[in-house]
């Protein structure tokens, strides 16, 4: 979740007061031409249509819109969008999940524990748990203090600084300490991208280590982060990291340990061009598939 650190750096503006949604994040066309501009225009306008919609279906659930209000009011937090506390609250609803691991502590948080609790009413179960992760001591602390009563008992929040790590040949960054559970939903917005040990702008890290760990399945959404969205999709494949345009967001899953893909053996064939240019492309395989 973006918060006043993390602002300038983001490109994103900071939301109203009165409300919990993001300020939209703009994006230079400057050097582009009439086809990517149209493509820009055309999808602007697709999410557009869904945040009205999104945020029209937030106000009417009055309680949770009342929770998402509060927890925002007076914070520098820049927000999700209303899309993705949409989102986020039909994947738990529909998905069901019992361990949800949150990268990114937010607004979202509240989202994501209303609607397990809305699952455990409806199925008379105990609710599931949300353990969210945070890496900026303050906002931390903001965060745990604005955190409705309501939803308390089902979150369980964690300071973890982060570091730098690999998958493979892959640099990302993570946080040093998750709670070792079963997750079987991840949300991924953090932590900040920057590495800790010369600025480096990576990719999150976390969610592949969850599902590295994983037998049962785990699904995943990824907020807007292109080079988590491009890892994510060498290492599960495009099938099952699907970027959606409409949503500005990365659905994985379901995925378990088996289909996280190495290295295949280096080869190089396929890309040769005895004419024009040869562009070497990256291949990772399932270890099943990782013969030739």
């Amino acid at each position: 979740m973006s918060h006043t650190g993390n602002n300038t750096a983001a490109g994103t503006g900071r939301r109203a007061d009165a409300s919990p949604g993001a300020v939209p994040t703009m994006v230079a066309l400057a050097g582009h031409g009439p086809l990517v501009r149209a493509r820009k225009w055309l999808v602007d306008r697709m999410v557009a249509r869904r945040s009205r919609a999104a945020r029209a279906y937030l106000e009417g659930k009055t309680e949770l819109w009342e929770l998402m209000t509060r927890a925002a009011a007076g914070t520098a937090v820049t927000g999700a969008s209303y899309s993705d506390y949409l989102t986020l609250y039909e994947q738990v609803r529909t998905r069901r999940p019992r361990e949800i691991l949150e990268c990114g502590t937010g607004i979202t948080t509240v989202v994501l524990a209303y609607a397990l609790m809305e699952n455990a009413a409806e199925d008379r179960t105990a609710p599931g748990r949300v353990t969210s992760m945070e890496d900026d001591r303050e906002w931390y602390d903001v965060a745990c203090a604005r955190l409705p009563d309501e939803v308390a008992d089902v979150v369980d929040m964690v300071h973890s600084p982060k570091k730098d790590g690999f998958y493979k040949c892959f640099r990302g960054v993570q946080y040093e300490e998750v709670p070792d559970r079963p997750y079987d939903f991840v949300f991924s917005d953090g932590p900040d991208r920057h590495s800790p040990v010369n600025g480096d702008k990576l990719f999150n890290l976390d969610f592949i280590h969850v599902v590295v760990r994983s037998k049962a399945p785990v699904f995943g959404v990824v907020d807007n982060h292109y080079l988590t969205f491009y890892i994510l999709q060498k290492v599960f494949g495009v099938g099952l990291a699907r970027y959606s345009v409409s949503h500005k967001l990365m659905f994985v899953g379901p995925v378990t340990r088996d289909d996280v893909r190495f290295l295949k053996k280096e080869s190089f064939l396929p890309d040769l061009r005895i004419f024009g240019t040869t562009e070497l492309k990256l291949r990772m395989a399932r270890e099943d598939e990782a013969g030739g």
